[in-house]
């Protein structure tokens, strides 16, 4: 299953590009099943590609307590060492969240450059933020992040060079002075509380206009249900978050009806906490919006659990009372004996293919009688 996408994974570069060659590591306690570790790691794989990086080889290891200096253990780390000199290895990525002193332990043992799963999707974030505001919010969320794991002298992070999880928006290298840091943050949150106020004076102007949001886990497909609905040109993507912003076009459902839908970022499994306060300006499109669309890729492995996180997600930002419609998307992918087993699982749910632009009429009929039933 997972070995197969080993030295496969990835994504085209101009020939002066070197991709950095990676190991990734799953840890869990023995509460875990194998299999959901092997399919946490291909997500990280699928992170790692889209950050830019060659995946050679994985490494998995079940403990029944964690080593509180290096998770896996000095044994372990050597073996880490050993792989890493066999394959050449530049970066190690570990799926779990790893301490500064452990990072520091583990790169010591292994002589490669350790990353945790967090630093790579806030990587990921920074490389595909394009706008002022989603530029802002990405830096936030990596400086709150880095904060506390800035260990002493200023030296001890000069060692980091470039490469994935260490860039800011725009390519430039993470501040590594924690002064310095903490006087970034604190005019970060000034610039975002201007940027909530303007969309909050922006929302007041449409409030009389019914507002659906689009939600989902990422790369499920919902710039494509929405290019698909208002025949709008929002930038699409196989590789993982390439939406940032929320973005917000008219849809207009015959004969007479008019509404405001919002694409926004999509969600992940073990998604940092401090990455969704950082987006609260995105979000906001979600907290304001009068039904949610939950959009689920239809062929995706472990469907059930990602259709769990984004619910917990929408908990977390108290959005889950919020009235909501499963649409399930990639129909067309689908055998027919698949679609059946969907439509008696979820009854109330709606069978789209955006790319297709199948079931759309379906969906434009739902939301007219949910904003217009008494019309």
């Amino acid at each position: 299953m997972f070995e197969e996408l080993k030295g496969k994974q990835t994504i085209s570069q101009s020939a002066n590009d070197k991709k950095e060659k990676v190991l990734l590591v799953g840890v869990s306690d023995s509460k875990k099943e194998r299999w959901q570790i092997v399919q946490s790691l291909e997500e990280l794989a699928n992170l790692t590609i889209t950050a830019g990086g060659e995946v050679i080889e994985n490494f998995i290891q079940i403990r029944k307590r964690f080593d509180p200096a290096t998770l896996i253990g000095i044994g372990k780390s050597k073996e880490l060492a050993q792989i890493s000199r066999s394959f050449n290895i530049d970066l190690i990525i570990f799926d779990i969240e790893l301490s500064a002193a452990q990072i520091r332990n583990i790169e010591k043992i292994t002589g490669v450059r350790i990353i945790d799963r967090t630093m790579l999707i806030l990587d990921i974030f920074s490389k595909h933020a394009r706008t002022k505001e989603a530029k802002t919010q990405v830096e936030l969320a990596q400086l709150e992040y880095q904060l506390p794991r800035l260990v002493g002298a200023r030296a001890e992070f000069s060692r980091l060079g470039g490469g994935i999880g260490t860039r800011g928006p725009g390519e430039k290298k993470l501040e590594v002075d924690r002064r310095r840091i903490k006087q970034r943050i604190s005019t970060l949150k000034k610039s975002m509380k201007k940027v909530e106020q303007t969309k909050r004076i922006q929302r007041k102007g449409r409030k009389n206009i019914p507002k659906i949001a689009v939600v989902g886990y990422t790369n499920a497909g919902k710039s494509s249900l929405v290019n698909a609905l208002t025949k709008t040109k929002l930038i699409t993507s196989n590789y993982l978050f390439s939406t940032l912003d929320s973005n917000t076009s008219i849809l207009f459902v015959p004969p007479k009806y008019k509404m405001l839908i919002s694409d926004t970022v999509g969600f992940l499994k073990n998604l940092p906490h401090n990455l969704i306060a950082s987006f609260h300006a995105t979000l906001a499109e979600v907290l304001e919006a009068d039904i949610l669309i939950h959009i689920i890729d239809s062929t995706a492995e472990d469907l059930d659990s990602k259709i769990i996180t984004v619910d917990n997600v929408l908990e977390e930002i108290e959005a889950h009372r919020t009235p909501k419609i499963l649409v399930f998307n990639k129909i067309d992918r689908l055998f027919e004996d698949e679609k059946i087993r969907f439509k008696n699982k979820y009854q109330k749910a709606i069978f789209i293919s955006a790319k297709e632009k199948m079931g759309l009429n379906t969906l434009k009929d739902c939301l007219k009688k949910y904003f217009f039933r008494n019309t």
